[in-house]
């Protein structure tokens, strides 16, 4: 049953539905949180990634289009999503593919990754806890009549009257701005885990309200990342308490239960696997474990991660730097604990970020608070710096390049170049004269079968206009050294 704080603001939706004022002591013809067992919701929408956009800090970069139904048995945590994603960047393929889970088990049926994957697997953890988040998210009233009122006030905004509510379910709080003229959600956000900024707004705005045996469903749902768009959705058809086939929830027996650290760790950054399986690569791990150093010259590592996104070690007489920070910080540290063992008493000079883009990037805060000034393109600068500071670390040196600069603190030289492109502005390279290497990120990766035109282009016409001698490239991708005009 619910107190009298869910009445309250079931109240206020009531007012919508009966043309009644509101009023804390209206009692619900319905409690959803009883008489919804289940809906099915069909929709097409757009996928967004901010931490992809061509411009640091730009517009997100439209990733895919989908045609999505969902089946969703709220109080029995059970779920199937069944969906067709035309997926647009990094690569235009179709892909179909079927999502049946429960709270802590699932499986996914078909191609839901770019990559090569058996036909039916485990759904990762990771992913199930960031699909229910997604779901209690993106549906306010149900999530409102599965949680506690623990707070409310009143607010005016662009003429209007709203109420800020205060909801703790399942272990999290929600804040639901609701409006008083309508007596509906016009919003629903929680706070979650962002690599770069820390603590981030996850919000999701509601328009297009029309009932549906009796309940107000929204109609029209927009996902945000702050003030970036992360997904759009236009629901097509809503069914409260739809005919489920026997089976429909079904999971194989001897399917094991996912690690709850993943799914805790994907409900709390629901947005990151939101904007992954957008660009057709779902992750559902951490890339921490499993870091290795390959030699690929005289001190010059590339240090590969689990998941295919690397770095480089430059090790100099006076100091080590690295190149490039995939993902998390917890990497990061992963990657100095190696250094400090290795590399006993040597400092870590530089932190050299090739660009903006979150796998090559999202582990910058470890490195710096080891001491390592950041090295970075002239227009990533201002993104990183507000970055630090919205997560409360301390200001770092940043040394802002523009067409080129010279770092020569470990006692070996290394230079960096801007290199045009279409693919992200600011972008750099690091060279290692002495060794005519140089670490490249998506345009060119060496070792991979396929390497997009544009960007090999790009990269080559930026190198001789600068005039770098290179013998062989390292990239952020792929594994071992190569060269386009080798190929």
């Amino acid at each position: 049953m619910m107190n009298n704080n869910q009445l309250l603001l079931w109240s206020l939706v009531l007012s919508v539905v009966a043309g009644v004022s509101a009023d804390a002591s209206a009692q619900p013809t319905f409690s959803i949180a009883e008489d919804v067992a289940a809906v099915r919701i069909e929709s097409s929408g757009q996928n967004f990634t901010p931490r992809q956009s061509v411009t640091p800090g730009g517009a997100p970069r439209h990733t895919s289009d989908y045609d999505l139904t969902v089946i969703w048995a709220p109080g029995e945590w059970r779920a199937r999503e069944e969906w067709a994603l035309h997926a647009l960047y990094p690569s235009d393929v179709n892909m179909n593919f079927t999502m049946t889970y429960h709270e802590s088990l699932g499986l996914t049926e078909g191609q839901d990754s770019l990559s090569p994957s058996p036909e039916k697997r485990p759904m990762g953890g990771a992913r199930i806890g960031a699909n229910f988040k997604t779901l209690w998210l993106t549906n306010p009233l149900i999530l409102a009549a599965h949680g506690e009122v623990v707070a409310a006030s009143e607010f005016r905004a662009a003429g209007g009257r709203y109420e800020r509510v205060a909801i703790v379910a399942h272990d999290t709080q929600w804040s639901m701005v609701v409006d008083q003229a309508t007596g509906l959600p016009v919003e629903v956000s929680t706070v979650e885990a962002d690599p770069h900024r820390g603590d981030i707004e996850h919000r999701v705005v509601f328009e297009d309200w029309r009932e549906v045996a009796g309940i107000p469903f929204p109609y029209r749902v927009k996902q945000f990342l702050e003030d970036k768009l992360l997904r759009r959705e236009i629901r097509t058809s809503i069914i409260v308490n739809p005919e489920i086939s026997p089976g429909l929830f079904q999971l194989p027996e001897n399917l094991q239960d996912t690690e709850e650290s993943l799914r805790e760790w994907g409900w709390s950054m629901s947005h990151f696997s939101i904007a992954r399986a957008g660009l057709g690569i779902p992750q559902d791990y951490f890339e921490t474990h499993g870091v290795s150093f390959h030699e690929i010259g005289e001190d010059l590592y590339q240090i590969r991660g689990s998941e295919g996104d690397h770095n480089l070690l430059i090790v100099g007489p006076d100091g080590l730097a690295i190149v490039d920070a995939p993902w998390f910080d917890q990497r990061s540290e992963e990657v100095l604990s190696e250094l400090a063992e290795r590399w006993p008493g040597k400092p870590l000079k530089y932190l050299i970020l090739t660009h903006h883009h979150i796998d090559h990037s999202g582990g910058f805060k470890a490195y710096l608070q080891a001491g390592a000034a950041l090295v970075t393109g002239r227009g990533n600068a201002a993104l990183f710096s507000d970055a630090l500071e919205h997560a409360g670390h301390e200001a770092a040196a940043i040394i802002a390049v523009g067409e080129n600069a010279t770092l020569d603190e470990i006692g070996r030289r290394i230079e960096v170049y801007e290199i045009v492109n279409t693919h992200a502005d600011a972008t750099l390279i690091a060279y290692v004269p002495d060794e005519r290497l140089a670490f490249v990120t998506d345009l060119y990766s060496p070792g991979r079968s396929r390497n997009r035109p544009r960007g090999v282009s790009e990269l080559l016409t930026s190198i001789r206009f600068h005039g770098i001698d290179v013998e062989r490239f390292v990239g952020g991708h792929g594994e071992g050294s190569g060269h386009p005009d080798n190929e």
